[in-house]
């Protein structure tokens, strides 16, 4: 009988470990293949969401002192980017804060800690765990999953939530470091685009650099366009007159 009690254990170590493989992969997919932070966010919350059935998954960054809404389960478009909360605010500021899990298996709303926002239906829910997302020892944010009925969480499940938060911050940080390279790529090419333009309107109109550059600002105002489309504009003229 014991025996059979053993085998039981090992089995279901082995389908969380299995588990946990998978889940991690599906992360370090999403890190490899998309980089673009919003989708990256919405499809970790799918992940977590997945792993631990959740009725409802925010995802919290935080932002100088606050934590921002930027990705859930069931988003609403006045949801996303507007709800804020204080790091000293709620379970969300408390785990932020704290660097600790926190897991309520049924009343989450009764925890003095809670804080209620209106606006969501889930502030009623009855299970509540709330993990940080850390990356290399600095707080990145939170991801809280909640279960309308009372809910459980297993050591396993915890222990399998925190290695989703790890994984996450990572995915963050590849993200925000992507689309910081992007910027100022953007930003070098619009330069030398502007740069170009201006040096084809001295020489067209015999003027100062910077009268060249109050040209091409004015096109930008009057066209209601971006100064790297306007230059592409003059460029592309001048390369016709050719």
């Amino acid at each position: 009988m014991k025996k059979n009690t053993a085998n039981k254990k090992i089995g279901r170590a082995a389908i969380n470990k299995s588990q946990e493989s998978a889940i991690l992969h599906e992360i370090i997919e999403t890190i490899s293949y998309n980089l673009d932070p919003k989708e990256v966010l919405a499809r970790i919350v799918k992940i977590v969401s997945s792993v631990t059935r959740a009725d409802s998954c925010f995802l919290y960054l935080i932002d100088g002192n606050d934590l921002i809404l930027r990705a859930s389960l069931n988003p609403k478009p006045l949801e996303i980017g507007n709800i804020k909360l204080k790091l000293s605010e709620g379970i969300t500021g408390w785990v932020a804060l704290n660097k600790k899990t926190v897991a309520i298996a049924k009343e989450a709303y009764r925890d003095k800690r809670f804080k209620f926002i209106n606006s969501l239906p889930e502030d009623r829910f009855e299970g509540f765990l709330s993990v940080p997302i850390i990356y290399r020892d600095k707080v990145l944010g939170v991801i809280n999953v909640q279960h309308s009925k009372p809910k459980e969480y297993t050591a396993n499940e915890i222990t399998l939530f925190e290695l989703v938060a790890k994984a996450t911050g990572g995915a963050i940080e590849n993200a925000s470091l992507f689309s910081e390279k992007e910027a100022l790529k953007e930003a070098l090419e619009t330069r030398k685009v502007i740069e170009k333009a201006k040096g084809i309107l001295m020489h067209e109109f015999s003027v100062s650099e910077d009268e060249a550059y109050k040209l091409l600002h004015k096109k930008s105002m009057d066209k209601r366009l971006g100064m790297k489309e306007i230059a592409n504009a003059i460029i592309i003229s001048s390369e016709f007159k050719k």
